[in-house]
C-alpha cells in the first residue's frame, strides 16, 4: 500500500510539473508543433522517472503491431512512438504528438494478439484524429490542465487520492466538454480503429471481444477497470461495433500476425500475487497442451520469478528438447545457470543463443558476465562492448567494461569507463576522480586524452543558465 501511494504521488508530481511547464503553449490555437512539444515533454517525464518498461522484446513486439496497424491509416504528421507503462492497470491512451501508451496490465490481460492490436488501433485513431488537441482548442483557460488531468487519470488508473486530486483540480466546470469527448470521439475512434484493424489483417471481432473481456474483469473484480474510466460507454461501443461487423466487416481475419503473445506476456513484470495467479493459469493450460513450447517457456519464467528455480530449469530443458534451436529457451537456461553459479553451463547455452540471435543485448550482457566469471576477460570485454542500448533495470554497461579492462591491466581505459559510469549515475566527484586518473595513462595528443579532457570540462565548468554544476559525492 505504501509503495502504491508513493507511486501515485510521484505520478502527481510529474503531472503538476507538466501542467506548470505547459503554460507557455497558450490556449487558443494548439498547433501541430505544440502537440509535438507537449507529447515529447510528457514522454520524457515518464522516461526520466522510470515509468516506461525498457524490455527490448516487449517494446519491439508492441512497435511491430503498432506500425502494422498504423500503415493502414491516414496518419497525422507525427513520428509515432509506442511505449509500455509500468502499471498493472488495464488501460491504454494516446497523447498529443503521436505517443501511444499501453499499460503492462493490459498486455497481460488480453487473450489474443488481435485484441491487443484492436486497442492500439483505437488509440491510433484518437491520435490521428487529434482528439486531445481538439479538446484543448475548444477549452479556455483550463485547457492544458484539463489535458494533463486526463493523462493523469490514465496513468493512475483512477485509483487513489492522487488521481482524484488531479481530476478535481483540472476538470471542474468541464463536464460538457468531457461528455462531448465520450459521445463523439470514442465513436470516431471505434469507427477508424476497426478499419485499421481489419485492413491490417486482424479479426475485426477482436475489438468487441476485448471490450467483453473488460466487462468480465469488472464483474469478477467488483471494481471498475481503468480502461472503462478513460474509455467510457462500453455497452454502447459494443453495440456500435457489432453493427459495423455485421454490415461492413464480415470477412474473417487473423487472431495473430506477429506471433508469440504468450511469450511476450511472460516478459511482463508482475507482483508476487499476480505471478501466483499466472502460474495457476499456465498450469491449467499446460495440462491440456503438455508439449506447447510457448506455455512451457512462460511457466518456466513465472516459476523462476517465484524462486522455483529447479522447476523452471526442468521446464526449460523440456522445451529445449522439443525445440533445440529456440534462442529464448537457450537464453533463459543460461540465465538460470548464471544465477546458480554454473558459469560454464551458462556460457555454453548463452553462446548458442547468441549464435542464433546476435541482436539480443540481454544475451550479450549475460555471456559477458559468464566469460568474466570464467576469467575470459578479453571475450567478456568484447561481449560488453557490443551492448549499445540502455539496459533493463538501469544496469550500466560502462561498469562492466571498466571491470573487464581492469582485469586485463588496462588501467587507463578502466578509469575512463568508471568515470563514464559515475557520470551517468550523477556522482560528479567520483566521475572526476576516475577521469583525472585516466588522463595519466594517455599521451596528451591522443584522441582518448581529448575525450577525457572534454568530460572533465563538462563536469567542472558552469553552464550559462544554471551556474556551476552541483557536485555529488559517491
Amino acid at each position: 500500500m505504501r509503495k502504491t501511494m508513493q507511486l501515485q504521488y510521484k505520478f502527481l508530481a510529474i503531472i503538476l510539473t507538466i501542467m506548470l511547464s505547459c503554460a507557455q503553449y497558450g490556449f487558443a490555437a494548439f498547433t501541430l508543433e505544440d502537440e509535438r512539444k507537449l507529447g515529447k515533454e510528457f514522454y520524457d517525464k515518464l522516461d526520466q522517472n522510470n515509468f516506461l518498461i525498457k524490455d527490448r522484446q516487449l517494446n519491439d513486439y508492441i512497435t511491430k503491431i503498432g506500425n502494422l496497424v498504423l500503415a493502414q491509416s491516414t496518419k497525422a504528421p507525427f513520428n509515432y512512438t509506442f511505449s509500455i507503462v509500468n502499471s498493472s492497470a488495464i488501460n491504454a491512451f494516446a497523447t498529443p504528438g503521436g505517443y501511444i501508451y499501453i499499460h503492462k496490465g493490459l498486455i497481460a490481460a488480453v487473450d489474443t494478439e488481435a485484441e491487443l492490436a484492436g486497442v492500439i488501433a483505437h488509440e491510433l485513431a484518437h491520435a490521428n484524429a487529434r482528439h486531445v488537441a481538439s479538446i484543448i482548442e475548444k477549452s479556455t483557460r483550463l485547457s492544458i490542465a484539463t489535458m494533463a488531468a486526463i493523462l493523469a487519470a490514465a496513468f493512475l488508473g483512477g485509483g487513489g487520492d492522487a488521481a482524484a486530486a488531479v481530476a478535481a483540480f483540472s476538470m471542474a466546470g468541464a463536464s460538457s466538454l468531457t461528455l462531448k469527448y465520450q459521445r463523439e470521439h470514442e465513436e470516431e475512434a471505434d469507427r477508424l480503429g476497426i478499419t485499421y484493424l481489419s485492413q491490417a489483417g486482424y479479426n475485426p471481432g477482436a475489438s468487441v471481444s476485448f471490450l467483453r473481456l473488460i466487462k468480465r474483469h469488472e464483474f469478477l473484480s467488483k471494481s471498475i477497470p481503468s480502461y472503462l474510466r478513460t474509455h467510457p460507454g462500453t455497452d454502447e461501443r459494443i453495440f456500435y461495433l457489432e453493427g459495423l461487423i455485421l454490415t461492413q466487416y464480415t470477412h474473417a481475419g487473423k487472431d495473430q500476425i506477429i506471433g508469440n503473445l504468450t511469450r511476450m506476456q511472460a516478459l511482463v513484470p508482475l507482483s508476487t500475487a499476480e505471478l501466483n495467479v499466472r502460474q495457476r493459469q499456465l498450469n491449467s493450460a499446460l495440462a491440456k497442451e503438455p508439449s506447447n513450447i510457448d506455455l512451457l517457456y512462460a511457466l518456466a519464467l513465472t516459476e523462476d520469478r517465484l524462486g522455483q528455480t529447479a522447476a523452471a530449469l526442468n521446464r526449460l530443458q523440456k522445451a529445449l528438447s522439443l525445440s533445440p534451436q529456440d534462442s529464448d529457451v537457450l537464453k533463459n537456461i543460461g540465465l538460470i545457470h548464471l544465477k546458480m553459479g554454473n558459469a560454464e553451463q551458462a556460457r555454453a547455452n548463452l553462446q548458442k543463443a547468441a549464435d542464433i540471435d546476435p541482436r539480443d543485448e540481454e544475451i550479450k550482457l549475460a555471456l559477458g558476465k559468464a566469460n568474466f566469471v570464467l576469467g575470459n576477460y578479453r571475450e567478456a570485454l568484447g561481449n560488453f562492448m557490443s551492448v549499445k542500448t540502455v539496459l533493463a533495470g538501469g544496469e550500466d554497461i560502462n561498469y562492466h567494461i571498466a571491470m573487464a579492462y581492469g582485469k586485463m591491466g588496462s588501467q587507463g581505459e578502466s578509469h575512463y569507463h568508471f568515470g563514464l559510469h559515475f557520470k551517468k549515475g550523477g556522482k560528479t566527484q567520483s566521475a572526476l576522480f576516475h577521469f583525472r586518473e585516466a588522463l595519466s595513462y594517455f599521451p596528451p595528443n591522443s584522441a582518448t586524452y581529448a575525450l577525457i579532457s572534454k568530460e572533465i570540462k563538462e563536469l567542472t565548468e558552469p553552464t550559462p543558465s544554471r551556474g556551476k554544476r552541483p557536485e555529488k559525492t559517491k
